[in-house]
C-alpha cells in the first residue's frame, strides 16, 4: 500500500477514535493537510474508506498472529491466550468499543468487520486441538469453543455495554480468554 494511502487510513483510525463515527472527509483532508479531492483520488468515497481500513486492520493482525504462532519462547497455552486476545500493535489503541457505531448507520462495514472476524480461525483451531491432544486443556467440541469466542466478541463489539461498565476491549478479551481456559471457579 502507498505511502498516501497508509497516511489516510491511519488517520481514518485516529479519527475514528476521537471521534466515532461522526468524523467527516474535512477532519481528515485537515489533519493530514491534503485536499479532500486528494482523498478521494484514492478512495472513492467513505464507505470505500471504511471497508479498506477493515482489510488494513485485519491484515496486521494477521502479520501479529504469525509473529506469535513463530515466537517459540511461547508455551502452548500461551500462545493460544495471545492469539486469541491478538491486537496488532499499531492498532492497539483503537477504541473497538466503538465499532457498535457501525452497527445501524453503516451496517455493510459493521458486517464486513464481523465476517473478517469469523473467518481466518485455522491456526488458533490447530493450537487449540494440539493443546487437547496433549492433554494442556480439556476436550470439547471444538465448534463450541468457536461460536463462544467469537459471539463474546461480537457482543463486545456490537454493544456499548464495555463502554458503561468502563472495561476497555483488551481487558474484556482477556478476562475472556482466562474464563475459558481456566473456568469461574476458584481453586
Amino acid at each position: 500500500m502507498d505511502n498516501i494511502r497508509s497516511s489516510i487510513i491511519d488517520e481514518v483510525i485516529r479519527q475514528f477514535n476521537e471521534k466515532g463515527m461522526k468524523f467527516t472527509m474535512d477532519d481528515i483532508s485537515a489533519a493530514l493537510h491534503i485536499s479532500k479531492k486528494t482523498i478521494y483520488k484514492e478512495f472513492k468515497d467513505k464507505d470505500e474508506l471504511f471497508m479498506e481500513t477493515v482489510d488494513y486492520g485485519f491484515s496486521a493482525l494477521k502479520e501479529k498472529e504469525a509473529q506469535i504462532i513463530a515466537d517459540n519462547s511461547l508455551e502452548l497455552v500461551e500462545k493460544i491466550s495471545k492469539l486469541i486476545v491478538c491486537l496488532p500493535d499499531k492498532y492497539q489503541n483503537i477504541d473497538y468499543r466503538l465499532i457498535y457505531q457501525l452497527k445501524d448507520k453503516h451496517p455493510r462495514i459493521y458486517e464486513k468487520f464481523t465476517s473478517r472476524i469469523e473467518r481466518d480461525w485455522k491456526d488458533t483451531e490447530k493450537l487449540i486441538k494440539e493443546a487437547m491432544d496433549n492433554g494442556l486443556i480439556r476436550k470439547v467440541p471444538m465448534t463450541i469453543v468457536k461460536l463462544m469466542l467469537e459471539g463474546s466478541v461480537e457482543k463486545f463489539l456490537g454493544t456499548d455495554e464495555l463502554t458503561k461498565a468502563r472495561i476497555d476491549y483488551e481487558e474484556a478479551l482477556e478476562g475472556m480468554i482466562d474464563i475459558m481456559l481456566k473456568g469461574i471457579e476458584t481453586e
